[in-house]
């Protein structure tokens, strides 16, 4: 009876597991809808200012393609996170396309963009703090 008891008691720890980790999944996934608007945002004011203000702001980037008169000038960054006992990949990478020395436009992919531009740009000054 014992041994019965104890098999249930592991059961319930394991499906209270599972729970848990969906739930902070479906968090997870729903506070990040809102702040990609923010970094979308955040990366758009830069179309319209010279190359050099881009790179002094983020840095050096990770990548630089040049095709058909235009740079395009990538940053990255990546980390590792935890949810639960997962360990897993995040990662953004932004690029900005420049033409005649000047940001024209800008296309980024990625769920650690998610949270770039909500604490760490402030549009009134341009003070933003790039990738690591």
């Amino acid at each position: 009876m014992y041994e019965l008891l104890e098999k249930i008691a592991v059961l319930i720890v394991l499906k209270l597991a599972m729970i848990k980790k969906r739930i902070v999944l479906f968090v997870f996934i729903l506070s990040g809808c809102a702040t990609f608007t923010g970094y979308s945002s955040m990366v758009e004011s830069y179309h319209g200012i010279p190359e050099a203000e881009l790179v002094r702001t983020w840095g050096i980037p990770s990548k630089i393609n040049e095709s058909q008169g235009s740079r395009f000038l990538t940053f990255s960054k990546s980390d590792t996170a935890m949810f639960g006992l997962m360990e897993t990949k995040v990662a953004c990478e932004t690029t900005f396309e420049i033409q005649d020395r000047k940001v024209v436009s800008s296309t980024f992919e990625g769920g650690q963009c998610r949270g770039w531009g909500k604490n760490k740009y402030d549009l009134s000054n341009r003070q933003f703090n790039p990738p690591d």
